[in-house]
């Protein structure tokens, strides 16, 4: 037995090192994210981070947010129709902290967060944080940091007026997908705007199976702003908003099951200074507004209508100042203040009494959240090859709902408030100029959301949903440890995480012997979770031409509680296969056949389905000529095989099988 272990590690050290992974290993990128340092590269940050840039969204035919995160690996994406939530690590909706350019997105709904509003068009790049991100960016940042940078016009010096941009078209078999998309920028001296927009409609998706019903997407998102610079300083604007009705995957009787003129609308103004000597190396203050408005239409039949709109403004102000008082430490201290208020209403027609009583009743009564945070990190350069950063931060968030009329189950004003200091001690030893290894350790908080606290009534079902005023916030306590190396012809990261969560939130049927229209499903507190898992990535280039990749990731979850599996924990998947570029005089082409394999699920949580393990085959080729005529094709799915993606709510409760075969076409013109 001990021979045949060590063959296996043998050989599986071997293949590690004759293959490459996903482009989302980008050690040389620049990453903002993990430790606000912008000279710093993911390959000496202190956690795991993954970049991912719009070459890669455009090369990949990338159209929707939940492609975006499949080619990342202990990254995936819970998916309702339209809805796509992250999962990072195993853990997903509130406990994924989502960024846009810095600022949290607002986007809360029973489920989870999830970033319909944001589409690949209009990306830069994506920074991913795996691990406890709380002490730069607050509650909620238990699993991981996605940070979402927009596309801002390029900078130029010329005195005359510079025009760029980028127009595109595209299709899909599929769901006979069609988009369109554009942005103009414009640049003088210091000063640069820019405009764009795309607009996206689909049908149902098609199954190798069947149409999955209300899976479609139709709407659009625009966006703007400029930046002007004078000397150290800079000041920004930007705007986008998301309008569309996005199909939610229902039972094939349904009569209708969507978000109907859904909206979000999002402004951030930044004033930041930058200097390269000086105790001051940086400041900047950043404020931000978002007002989301949810409509969801639901029937179950033609007799039958549920009416829920949900709208919430949020208002946001960061403050942060770089010191450098010595060539050891490099001191990021700031603030954090945010302020969310939620009203809703609910319509319901041709139900029976023990259903009809929430007509008119809100799902959430009038409710605010207004949360405070400061926080300090200190990055310490011990010498040419050990580096430190640790971080300490107190955040107080006090929820408050105004209570309405029975039969919603809080009558009067009630306010709730968490309190908590997170903290985290990161590592990075660089063994020589292409290797280093890191260990990092974070206590991570995550306040409850409106929704935890306050929701009451029907969801997705006759049975009801009730919230929780007396829920403690989330803490978690995470560890990990990695090794990144590249040479000339190889790049690998391997990274080994324990997470342990106290208080984990989690929807708990309370009355499984009621009929079921009685049946209350509340959020409650599981006492003790731990999850744990490893993730590796690595790239071999054959020669100038040809490169072989590799990458892969497992996570186990557990309740302690329960001595049970934790739900929503994604299977064992590694991605593979091969990949060809060349560059004539005025042609680059860039060929790629992979494939993606999920081994089965069998540990499941409770209400959940195993899910069999699958492998699918996925094609792609772009050409770019001149620099500036991209063409790009895809077929996902080649062998149009049916499969079953765990965390697809379609396949848990409606027994709906995953994507057919899907030939993607993109022609994009740069300018």
């Amino acid at each position: 037995m001990k021979k045949i272990g060590i063959v296996s590690s043998v050989f599986l050290a071997h293949c590690i090192t004759a293959v490459h992974a996903d482009e989302a290993i980008n050690l040389d990128e620049l990453t903002v994210t993990a430790t606000q340092n912008p000279e710093l590269k993911a390959q000496e940050a202190p956690v795991s981070v993954d970049v991912i840039t719009s070459e890669e969204i455009m090369e990949k035919g990338i159209t929707t947010t939940a492609a975006l995160f499949a080619h990342t690996s202990g990254v995936d994406a819970k998916t309702a129709g339209g809805s796509v939530m992250p999962v990072v690590r195993g853990l997903s909706d509130e406990q994924v902290l989502i960024l846009v350019d810095g600022v949290r997105l607002s986007d809360e709904r029973p489920g989870g967060n999830h970033i319909l509003s944001v589409d690949p068009a209009q990306i830069e790049r994506v920074e991913v944080v795996e691990g406890s991100g709380s002490v730069l960016y607050g509650a909620g940042a238990i699993g991981g940091v996605v940070n979402i940078i927009t596309k801002k016009a390029p900078k130029s010096k010329s005195d005359t007026i510079s025009i760029s941009g980028e127009l595109g078209l595209g299709y899909e078999s599929n769901n006979n997908a069609k988009s369109q998309k554009a942005q103009i920028n414009a640049s003088q001296d210091n000063l640069n705007f820019y405009i764009g927009g795309v607009n996206r409609k689909t049908d149902n998706i098609e199954s190798p199976e069947e149409e999955v019903k209300y899976s479609f997407y139709d709407g659009y998102t625009i966006w703007g702003g400029g930046d002007y610079t004078s000397g150290n300083w800079k000041s920004s604007i930007s705007l986008w908003q998301t309008k569309a009705d996005i199909g939610i995957t229902a039972p094939r009787s349904f009569a209708a099951d969507y978000y109907k003129d859904e909206k979000h609308t999002k402004a951030d103004a930044k004033l930041s200074y930058r200097s390269e000597d000086g105790l001051l190396r940086g400041f900047e203050l950043l404020a931000g507004w978002q007002e989301h408005n949810r409509h969801r239409i639901r029937q179950p039949d033609a007799s039958k209508l549920v009416d829920i709109r949900v709208d919430k403004e949020t208002k946001s102000l960061r403050g942060q100042w770089v010191l450098k008082p010595d060539e050891m430490h490099r001191v990021t201290a700031g603030f954090d203040l945010f302020d969310e208020d939620l009203t809703s209403s609910r319509a319901m027609d041709g139900f029976p009494p023990v259903i009809a009583k929430f007509d008119d009743v809100p799902v959430i009564s009038p409710s605010s959240r207004t949360g405070i945070g400061v926080f300090v990190q200190d990055e310490l350069a011990l010498n040419d090859q050990l580096s430190m950063t640790g971080g300490l931060r107190y955040d107080s968030v006090e929820a408050k709902t105004d209570g309405a009329p029975a039969p919603f189950f809080i009558i009067e004003p009630q306010p709730d408030r968490d309190s908590q200091l997170s903290g985290e001690l990161g590592v990075v030893y660089k063994i020589d100029e292409a290797t280093n290894i890191y260990a990092n350790a974070g206590r991570a908080f995550r306040a409850p959301t409106l929704i935890e606290r306050y929701f009451f009534g029907p969801h997705d079902g006759p049975a009801q949903d009730k919230g929780n005023p007396d829920l403690n916030p989330e803490t978690s306590l995470n560890f990990d440890i990695g090794a990144r190396t590249k040479g000339d012809n190889y790049r690998l990261s391997v990274s080994l995480y324990y997470n342990m969560v106290d208080d984990l939130i989690r929807k708990i049927l309370t009355n499984p012997g009621d009929p079921v229209p009685q049946q209350i499903y509340q959020y409650q507190n599981i006492a003790d979770a731990k999850l744990y898992g490893a993730e590796f990535d690595a790239k071999y280039f054959l020669n100038d031409a040809w490169s072989l990749f590799f990458s892969g990731s497992y996570t186990r979850g557990e309740d302690e509680t329960e001595n049970s599996p934790l739900n929503g924990i994604p299977p064992a998947k590694v991605r593979y296969g091969i990949n060809y570029e060349k560059e004539w005089d005025s042609l680059y082409s860039n060929l790629e056949l992979s494939a993606v394999s999920a081994m089965r699920q069998d540990r499941i949580g409770i209400g959940e389905n195993e899910t069999p393990g699958y492998t699918i085959m996925n094609f792609r080729a772009n050409f770019t000529y001149e620099n500036d005529i991209r063409v790009s094709l895809a077929v996902e799915n080649l062998f149009d095989k049916e499969y079953y993606d765990h965390l697809s709510y379609g396949w848990q409760h409606l027994d709906y099988a995953s994507q057919g075969r899907n030939v993607k076409f993109e022609l994009n013109y740069l300018f």
